[in-house]
């Protein structure tokens, strides 16, 4: 009985170290009507799986695709719809045709076979795990389905040395095994490092487990539930896994490996992934709360391009506004936006504006008008709107489960496009409120036409709100790609928006949770996330600045921000020291932008983040699983940043293989431990061997044009990616593309290099100029067979060669 007490107390949302104290006030109205799945008595074949009754419960099991199960329990018997109801399932998934399966009758057991991969249902009392090829039982029950009033849970087993990760926007290590969570977007300003829950909701977890023969199987659990939930890791009861919720269906997902990398390619099969963002987007960004008027702005700007300083794009915070209306401009602060839009957009910056959902109660204010002449914002039970206060005072907001606001609130962004505004930064979409902290639970929702509270809508709130935008994009710009920026999350926003981590702390400590929480966000399919560089409350010292800036340069969204009254942080505030380190590192970021690009084609392929933890592709190596202070940048580079103050050198783990230093060309062996200098203005870098890595000249913006790339290839045998396109329209969809695969093998004496090139895009690059790091004099080069005249560099011991004319023709 003590687990059950434990579960009840988590679905509560109550502390795990209270159990003790208030179990005897609380114990009789948690363990009344607690209910587990009983004896199977039948079950009947459907479509890629089974229907089975268990007492008056009724349990679907139905294979979606190759190696995706969907677990659906209704308790109270009731027929299952065609698909459950889900904002983060594409509804493709729903309508594809499921896979083949087959299914056995055994004495204690049903078997469902899809593939290699099969579910066995115990039959008294049901309980379900899964099997892979190896035949090792994953995401066992132990306890299995449970059910109290409007209260659903799991629980399972926990394998010894079973590991997880995942949860998206979550504090702490990157594993989350041994510890609880709550999934409850929360607007927490400051967060401390232990805080719970934070802005996000992605009940999504990866599971690695040990197996017999010492290597490890990854699967997945995918709890498509938008109530408040909780997820379990052995915390309260060291031998479960458990999750559940306070409301809603109890349908989770199943996502077999056996790799981890196969465990997120299904995933976001399911959930999707991010289309290519523009690229203009994975430039540099600068943003405070707030630039304002409009000649700061524009100051702002000719700073950045004096100091010879690489710039993207500026964000506005809420001052741009009149009065904090949203869609609305300040006309003494910022008289002509077109103009300015227009004038920047010759310097090769791009406007992104701040979007609140919280609409100011104004007569007069036109978006106040036309959204309570067209009933979209949220009502109580009796009709009555509710009002909550924000920047702009007293507001209304949105329903944004509506699709007639979403369209609504659509039309003012195609407004805002047609004066020049590039992006949208979705903010105070938990939602937040003033004081009350969000949304009362009995305020009504449409749910798409279902009906609801906000006890359901409220871990959705931010997502569809980042839907309405990105929808709108696609209307009144349809040729451009969209780039929305969302604080708040459910699973699948990486359809709609990139993210990124809250109003974090100018703290050593905030620097190392912004890789923590950008891997875990990668591991739990958003891509392209990044952290307010800095700190956005309080000031950076000039070290933590500069460390923070070469975090910056490999996170996928690369943007300073900081808090309204707190000191300028441009790269030049510092000093010259750090500012000279910010333009090393902005310009780096530029010269990697090829590779750069090329890893998110790679996610938009395969659901790979861009950011990786070294065990996503080393989860045989046991070390790489307590190390979450280096990750990879793509495939083949391996990044050590410092996060500890006053540091001048770092311990880096190095996996099996040959890395080479970007630096300085110095070649490791791994596995190993290597001591490495990390001087301040030192990133560590290494290359994996077989690379070939794709560089583009210093830029001070992504639109300056380029027609050459330098190739570094890194001996050892491997193969490397170049994706081209044209960077902002949807023609790659329809084979206007460019990929190129380089298959390298290297030996003492000769480099051989075979290229394939695919797609019909036209690409402007002319020139290759290939850059090999060998180090040990002349030798022989070969492309595609043919030997290349070569030039050997005794100062920097490499090897350079013009690549002929050929290279650049497309083969296929």
């Amino acid at each position: 009985m003590d687990v059950y007490r434990q579960l009840q107390v988590k679905i509560h949302g109550l502390p795990v170290l209270s159990v003790l104290y208030l179990w005897g006030d609380i114990a009789p109205n948690l363990t009344k009507g607690m209910e587990f799945l009983g004896a199977l008595t039948e079950y009947q074949d459907i479509p890629g799986g089974l229907e089975l009754q268990a007492g008056q419960a009724r349990l679907r099991i139905r294979a979606l695709a190759d190696g995706i199960f969907q677990i659906w329990l209704h308790p109270d018997g009731q027929p299952f719809p065609a698909h459950p109801f889900s904002y983060a399932v594409r509804p493709e998934c729903f309508a594809a045709a499921p896979p083949p399966v087959t299914c056995h009758l055994q004495e204690s057991h049903l078997v469902l076979t899809q593939g290699s991969w099969r579910v066995v249902v115990q039959r008294d009392p049901v309980r379900l795990w899964f099997e892979g090829a190896a035949g090792v039982p994953l995401a066992a029950d132990s306890f299995g389905m449970c059910w109290e009033n409007a209260h659903v849970s799991v629980w399972k087993k926990r394998a010894d040395g079973e590991r997880f990760f995942g949860l998206g926007e979550k504090t702490g290590s990157l594993e989350r095994t041994g510890r609880a969570y709550e999934n409850w977007n929360t607007d927490d300003s400051g967060y401390d490092t232990r805080d719970d829950p934070l802005y996000k909701t992605i009940p999504f977890y990866l599971a690695l487990r040990p197996t017999l023969n010492q290597r490890v199987e990854a699967y997945g659990i995918f709890f498509d539930n938008t109530f408040r939930s909780w997820f379990d890791f052995g915390g309260c009861a060291p031998e479960h896994v458990s999750f559940g919720a306070d409301g809603g269906e109890l349908v989770y997902y199943f996502l077999a490996g056996p790799a981890p990398a196969d465990v997120l390619s299904r995933y976001t099969w399911l959930t999707g992934r991010f289309a290519l963002p523009p690229r203009w987007a994975l430039g540099y960004h600068q943003s405070r709360w707030s630039y304002y008027p409009e000649a700061v702005v524009r100051a702002l700007v000719s700073e950045f391009r004096a100091r010879r300083l690489p710039l993207d794009v500026v964000h506005l915070d809420i001052h741009y506004m009149d009065g904090y209306r949203i869609f609305t401009w300040d006309s003494h602060r910022f008289p002509n936006p077109h103009q300015l839009a227009e004038d920047l957009r010759k310097e090769g910056v791009r406007l992104v504006t701040i979007v609140d959902p919280g609409v100011k109660i104004d007569p007069g204010y036109p978006v106040h008008d036309e959204g309570l002449a067209e009933n979209v914002f949220v009502r109580y039970p009796d009709g009555s709107l509710y009002e909550g206060n924000v920047w702009p005072g007293r507001c209304y907001f949105p329903d944004f489960t509506d699709p007639r606001a979403r369209a609504w609130f659509g039309r003012y962004v195609g407004a805002f496009l047609r004066t020049g505004v590039a992006g949208f930064w979705c903010d105070m979409n938990e939602p937040s409120v003033f004081k009350g902290g969000t949304m009362p639970d009995l305020v009504v929702h449409c749910l798409e036409g279902r009906g609801g509270t906000h006890r359901e809508a409220h871990n959705v709130y931010g997502l569809l709100m980042a839907r309405s935008v990105w929808e709108a994009y696609r209307t009144h710009m349809p040729e451009q790609r969209p780039f929305v920026i969302t604080r708040a999350a459910y699973a699948g926003v990486q359809r709609y928006a990139c993210v990124w981590t809250g109003d974090n702390v100018a703290d050593w400590s905030h620097l190392r949770q912004a890789l923590t929480m950008m891997l875990s966000l990668g591991l739990s399919g958003q891509p392209f996330s990044g952290s307010d560089i800095g700190g956005f409350i309080g000031t950076p010292s000039p070290e933590l600045y500069a460390r923070w800036i070469q975090l910056g340069a490999c996170s996928p969204l690369f943007r300073t921000h900081t808090a309204y009254g707190t000191p300028a942080q441009e790269p030049w505030s510092f000093g010259e020291e750090v500012e000279a380190i910010a333009r090393k590192y902005l310009t780096w970021r530029y010269q990697l932008l090829p590779y750069l690009y090329t890893c998110f084609e790679e996610h938009q392929r395969t659901g790979l983040p861009v950011l990786r933890p070294l065990w996503l592709h080393y989860f045989d190596d046991p070390r790489t699983f307590e190390i979450d202070d280096s990750f990879l940048l793509g495939p083949h580079l391996l990044v050590a940043p410092v996060l500890e103050p006053g540091a001048q050198h770092r311990r880096v783990y190095l996996p099996a293989g040959r890395w080479y230093d970007f630096w300085s060309n110095r070649a490791y062996e791994g596995p190993d431990e290597i001591l490495v200098e990390a001087p301040l203005d030192v990133l560590p870098v290494f290359v994996r061997a077989g690379t070939v890595l794709p560089l583009g000249p210093a830029l001070q913006h992504t639109d300056e044009p380029c027609d050459t790339l330098q190739l570094h290839v890194y001996p050892g045998q491997g193969h490397s990616l170049l994706y081209e396109d044209d960077g902002h329209s949807w023609a790659y969809e329809t084979g206007a593309f460019r990929r190129t695969t380089f298959m390298l093998e290297a030996t003492s004496s000769a480099l051989s290099l075979r290229v394939h090139v695919e797609g019909s895009y036209h690409s402007p690059i002319k020139r290759f100029h290939l850059c090999w790091h060998h180090g040990e004099g002349p030798t022989t080069l070969y492309v595609d067979g043919q030997p290349i005249a070569s030039h050997y560099d005794a100062t920097h011991q490499h090897i350079t060669a013009e690549l002929p004319a050929f290279f650049t023709h497309v083969h296929t």
